[in-house]
């Protein structure tokens, strides 16, 4: 492997910025060859990365550890674009997909062993601001400026507020859409048959008289299919309450109310308000487990829900929704099944949520001014995109338009889901069953997001580790109290409560609330 160092003072970059002027004056069509040219999709690519001519740059190759599980043809995926971004900028890749069972693990170990690598795939689920906070990647804001206007142009500003630390951006989110709303969706074929006024059903109580009679008149269907802690959307439904702060076992101890934006007061779930709001709900999940409409293993089941949608056996599951997710779950049971889909929550864009697909630059990086061009060039080139994440056109699938594909069956790439995980969605070829309009509808859908009051925010945990610790291994204990499946949930809701406050809860809240408080004053 070839890693030479290439640092480029910064009259070379303005030097570099003409360069491309020049070029995308002359006619902008890369040279007249072939790729790039079937590249022109749905947005410009006038604004690649301001790369020198390839002739003055030293060659470089950029590693790119991503989260995707290895594919068959991941190495002719890598020749080709490394031939491209060879002409471009005279740099290589070394492409590292790593499965997503793996990835965490994988990746926490290469950064704490200080491992050469350029690109990393981050999220806010993936520790990203630990690994921020351990000094893991570099500072970007200089990089983009001077590397990545195409980034800065084309995604939404917001994005660029949440992967900050201190102040200082360490990382670039995937172009897509910047917030999710919460639904109920349903198998839309029952909604008909039954005439089910899905307008109407707001909370799981609304559910009652739809369950009563499908239980009798589609007694195959899982009515509501509970697995782990079965804490749904009691809080979006009930309250204007919003989840922040630590999460353990994606259990929620803190809230606070996002309509009330100039005094952000944090309540833990042992607050009478917030318990009470879970005590209607856990009692609710056991009387509907009594009457058989939950899933009788919903305390220890695995199953995939996926594997069971797939099978017609789901009528409604609580999901999150964005344009075109209807969709997606249609294909993802190979066209057996519509979906129609209730938004219940607002939708808000917070921090968690703007950090949830990144690319960051490790602190290893020999050429982080070229990994910043090719990371442009992820998210303003529709050739170089949709190379790397539906691979090569002919051998992994067939173009039937301007910007739209059909994937060739076993073809050896593009089974992986690397469209959330690469550079910018919205330039990505449309597959079967995609409406023509489903970027511009995701385009609206951010440009009209709520922002949270606590965009930005991101919690330092450090002086309460110890009661973290020990606050995870309560909720632990009483994971399965909300499922339905526990008798009693109300005096099992009870006795975690004072566990929770002998683990140490109300010092969490007082330290979350008092960051919050500085956080807010310095904005």
């Amino acid at each position: 492997m070839k890693k030479v160092k290439g640092r480029k003072p910064l009259f070379t970059a303005i030097v570099l910025v003409l360069a491309l002027s020049l070029q995308a004056c002359s006619g902008g069509n890369n040279g007249g060859t072939s790729e790039p040219a079937a590249s022109k999709g749905t947005e410009s690519t006038s604004t690649a990365a301001p790369a020198d001519s390839p002739e003055s740059l030293k060659p470089y190759e950029v590693s790119i550890i991503y989260f995707g599980a290895p594919q068959r043809d991941d190495a002719l995926v890598e020749a080709k674009l490394s031939e491209y971004f060879k002409e471009k900028f005279n740099a290589t890749v070394d492409l590292q997909p790593i499965a997503s069972s793996e990835y965490k693990q994988k990746t926490e170990l290469m950064l704490n062993a200080g491992e050469p690598m350029d690109l990393v795939f981050t999220a806010s689920w993936l520790n990203f601001f630990g690994n921020v906070s351990k000094g893991a990647f570099l500072d970007l804001d200089d990089l983009l400026a001077k590397y990545g206007q195409g980034i800065s142009e084309n995604l939404n500003p917001i994005y660029l507020e949440a992967p900050r630390y201190k102040g200082k951006l360490y990382g670039i989110p995937t172009n897509k859409e910047i917030t999710q709303g919460k639904a109920y969706t349903y198998r839309k074929d029952i909604v008909d048959k039954y005439s089910i006024p899905i307008e109407d059903i707001k909370t799981m109580s609304d559910f009652e008289p739809w369950f009563k009679l499908l239980k009798e008149k589609e007694p195959a269907l899982i009515l509501d299919f509970i697995k782990e802690s079965g804490e749904g959307m009691m809080y979006e439904t009930r309250s204007n309450f919003r989840v922040i702060g630590p999460t353990p076992n994606k259990i929620p101890l803190f809230l606070y109310d996002y309509t009330n934006t100039d005094n952000i007061q944090i309540k833990s779930v042992v607050d009478p308000e917030i318990s009470s709001i879970a005590k209607a709900e856990y009692e609710l999940n056991r009387s509907y487990y009594e009457k058989g409409y939950i899933n009788s293993d919903a305390a220890t089941t695995t199953t995939d829900i996926g594997d069971l949608r797939k099978q017609g056996k789901i009528w409604m599951q609580q999901a999150v929704w964005k344009p075109g997710a209807d969709i997606e779950l249609k294909i993802a049971t190979d066209n057996k099944y519509d979906f129609v889909s209730k938004v219940i929550e607002e939708p808000i864009v917070t921090t968690d949520l703007a950090a949830g697909s990144m690319f960051s630059i490790s602190r290893t990086s020999k050429d982080p001014e070229r990994a910043m061009m090719v990371l442009n060039a992820l998210h303003t080139d529709p050739y170089a995109v949709n190379l790397f994440v539906n691979g090569i056109e002919g051998t992994h699938y067939k173009k039937i338009s301007e910007n739209r594909i059909e994937p060739i069956a076993d073809s050896g790439y593009g089974t992986s889901a690397l469209f959330w995980v690469i550079g910018n969605q919205l330039i990505n070829y449309l597959k079967p069953g995609q409406p023509d309009d489903l970027y511009s509808s995701w385009k609206e859908f951010n440009n009209e997001a709520k922002r949270s009051p606590l965009l930005g925010f991101v919690f330092d945990e450090s002086s309460v580790k110890n009661e973290i610790t020990q606050l995870t291994s309560v909720i632990g204990e009483y994971r399965a109290a909300s499922t339905g499946a526990i008798p009693d949930p109300a005096k099992m809701l009870e006795e975690r409560n004072e566990k929770l406050k002998k683990a140490g809860i109300e010092k969490v809240q007082t330290e979350l609330q008092t960051q919050i408080d500085a956080w807010k004053a310095a904005q």
